[in-house]
C-alpha cells in the first residue's frame, strides 16, 4: 500500500464541484500501472486495465469531500457561504478555512463568539469567514462568489495504525480502488477493470452516473466509508461495525446477492473477516446511481469503517484500508468472462 500517496490525497482539497487538482494527481499516479487512463466532462478519472476485455467491471470511489461555497460578503469584508454536501455546521465554528480562488488559496477563520456558542442550532448562514479584509470591496478583490472552501486541517497518524484527517470520506475509498487495480494487474487479472475516482458524490452523485453510462460495465463495486459503532457518539448506528474489524459488506435490496456472495468467498480465500451492515434500500453511495443506468447494472458496496464522519477529524484504520484493497484484488482476480450474475443460477 502506497501510504505516501494516500497522505497526499488527504492533504489535497477536493470539495464537491472542485475536484480537478486532486484528479490531476490521480492521473499522474495511475499512469505507472494503468493500461489506459481516461477522463470525462464531469471530471471523473478512469484508470483501466485490460480495456479490450468483453467483461468489464467498474470500481467507484468518490474523490470529492464536503465543503463550502462562497455566496456573498458582509460590509465589514467577511465571507458568507452556502454548503456543498452535507456539512455539520457546528463543527466549523472557530476553524480555519482555505478558500480556493483562481489566484490561489486565501486563508480565513470562521468567526465564533458567545452568541453563536449559546445558539441552539448552527445554520450554514451562521458560518462567516474573516480573511483579514478591511471592507467588502477589499474582500471582493481576493475572493469571488462561487469559490469553494474547505477546512484547513492536518493529517495525523495515531496509535495502533489509525489515522485522522478531514476527508477520509471518501479519499480512502478512492485510494482503495486505485490500489486494488494496481495489485490486481500485478497478479494477472483476466477481466477488464476500470477504477473510477468519481466526482460529486457528496452533492449530486453525478460522477457515478456518468461513469457507468460511459463505461457500460457488466457490474460495479462502490467503495465508500460507513459509520463505525465503536465511538462514543455511535448510539444511532444499528450495525456492529468496528475499526480494525475489516471490510464491511451490505445487505440491501439494491445490492446484488451474487456479488456479495463472490466478495464473501474472496474474503474466505484471504482468511479475512468481513463485517455486515443492512439498509432498507438505498445505500447513500455511488451505488444508488449506478444501479439504474444503462439496462441496469448489478452493484455491490464495500465500505471502510469510519469514526466521526463529516467532521474535521475523521478517524479510520490503515488495516481496514489494506484489507479492502486485498479483498477487491482477490475478487477481481477470481473473475472471468463466464461469471454470471443471474440469481437463479
Amino acid at each position: 500500500m502506497n501510504t505516501a500517496f494516500l497522505m497526499e490525497m488527504l492533504k489535497t482539497p477536493s470539495p464537491s464541484g472542485h475536484e480537478y487538482e486532486l484528479q490531476k494527481k490521480v492521473m499522474a499516479y495511475a499512469s505507472d500501472f494503468a493500461d489506459e487512463i481516461d477522463t470525462d466532462a464531469a471530471g471523473n478519472v478512469y484508470a483501466c486495465v485490460n480495456p479490450e476485455s468483453e467483461f468489464q467491471i467498474l470500481l467507484c470511489g468518490h474523490i470529492d469531500e464536503i465543503g463550502l461555497i462562497v455566496s456573498g460578503f458582509t460590509n465589514e469584508g467577511h465571507i458568507k457561504f452556502s454548503n456543498t454536501g452535507g456539512i455539520r455546521s457546528q463543527t466549523y465554528l472557530g476553524q480555519k478555512v482555505q478558500i480556493l480562488t483562481k489566484n490561489g488559496i486565501v486563508y480565513g477563520a470562521i468567526t465564533v463568539g458567545k452568541n453563536l456558542l449559546d445558539k441552539g442550532k448552527i445554520e450554514v448562514r451562521d458560518l462567516i469567514a474573516d480573511i483579514g479584509a478591511n471592507n467588502k470591496e477589499e474582500a471582493m478583490t481576493a475572493v469571488s462568489i462561487g469559490d469553494y472552501a474547505v477546512l484547513e486541517t492536518e493529517v495525523r497518524e495515531l496509535m495502533n495504525g489509525r489515522i485522522s484527517a478531514r476527508a477520509l470520506d471518501d479519499r480512502s475509498g478512492a485510494f482503495v480502488v486505485l490500489e486494488a487495480l494496481r495489485q490486481a494487474k500485478e497478479k494477472g487479472v483476466q477481466v477488464g477493470v476500470c477504477a473510477a475516482t468519481t466526482v460529486g458524490e457528496e452533492s449530486t452523485c453525478r460522477g457515478a452516473y456518468w461513469a457507468s453510462v460511459n463505461k457500460k460495465p457488466a457490474c460495479a463495486i462502490a467503495v465508500d466509508v460507513t459509520y463505525a459503532s465503536d465511538d462514543i457518539q455511535s448510539s444511532s448506528v444499528d450495525a456492529d461495525v468496528l475499526l480494525d474489524g475489516g471490510p464491511v459488506l451490505c445487505h440491501s435490496s439494491l445490492v446484488h446477492p451474487k456479488l456479495n456472495e463472490a466478495l464473501k468467498e474472496s474474503a474466505d480465500k484471504c482468511g479475512m473477516k468481513v463485517q455486515w451492515e443492512t439498509t432498507n434500500g438505498y445505500t447513500y453511495t455511488d451505488a444508488d446511481k449506478i444501479v439504474f443506468t444503462n439496462q441496469g447494472v448489478p452493484v455491490a458496496l464495500v465500505s471502510i469503517p469510519l469514526r466521526y464522519m463529516h467532521s474535521p477529524s475523521e478517524v479510520g484504520s490503515l488495516k481496514d484500508i489494506q484489507e479492502c484493497i486485498d479483498l477487491l484484488t482477490e475478487f477481481l482476480c477470481s473473475l472471468n468472462e463466464d461469471f454470471s450474475m443471474n440469481p437463479f443460477e
